[in-house]
């Protein structure tokens, strides 16, 4: 096969890879954050009293403060709901939530903290979110349920995420987690993403030489054809 020829089809190919990867990034819902470390933390609260106040009773345990640090995703989705009180009516309720979550809480985490992964009502650029289910029972009938339970609200412009929100341990007392994140969109490409894009965009121009190429070489032959032909 012809050295040129073959470089051509490799080139092409490379770029039609290229778009479409292109193409599948482009139709993704989720969106990657990073955290600030310097603007988003955790303050864990321990539930009940220590020995040794200064009269010798009870005092508040005292609480601690972590950085939060990593990324995470950020997914849009749209959830058809029927109404409580109309069954036959649907509305289509907007949603995000957390996904990939690659936090670093510290010894949140160890407390027993934990990034939300729960759903947020997504209302404009507003969001809020209840770890109770019984706040967003879409259907008919009852709902019944036991807390306490985590809760987060914030805004959400496509870029930059600013959210608080409340968890809890678990234990009996309750201990108590308040945390505040700011986040912003990872925009940045990586070195080998601009590589590929690089090499699509060098493929597609050796693509267009090489169809040029061919057309012009198409066009030779012919001419030759006819001179061959008005000579005979």
């Amino acid at each position: 096969m012809n050295l040129a020829v073959q470089a051509c089809r490799t080139a092409t190919a490379c770029a039609l890879v290229t778009l479409a990867l292109g193409a599948a990034a482009t139709s993704a819902h989720a969106i990657t954050l990073a955290i600030d470390p310097g603007q988003s933390w955790v303050t864990y609260t321990p539930g009940g009293f220590s020995f040794g106040g200064p009269d010798g009773g009870l005092t508040p345990s005292a609480p601690q403060t972590f950085a939060l640090s990593g990324r995470f995703d950020v997914a849009q989705e749209t959830v058809p709901i029927t109404l409580s009180l109309d069954p036959l009516t649907v509305v289509d309720r907007e949603q995000i939530r957390f996904e990939a979550i690659a936090v670093d809480s510290g010894g949140a985490a160890t407390a027993g903290f934990a990034f939300p992964t729960y759903f947020a009502v997504l209302t404009g650029q507003a969001f809020a979110a209840s770890e109770d289910s019984c706040t967003w029972f879409p259907s008919t009938g009852s709902c019944t349920s036991t807390g306490p339970f985590g809760s987060y609200a914030g805004s959400f412009d496509g870029t930059t995420l600013s959210m608080t929100g409340t968890d809890f341990a678990g234990d009996s007392y309750p201990s108590r987690f308040e945390f505040s994140v700011i986040a912003r969109a990872a925009s940045v490409p990586e070195p080998g993403t601009l590589a590929c894009l690089a090499i699509g965009a060098f493929g597609l121009g050796a693509a267009r030489r090489c169809s040029g190429g061919r057309d012009g070489a198409g066009n030779a032959a012919r001419a030759r054809s006819l001179s061959a032909s008005s000579l005979a």
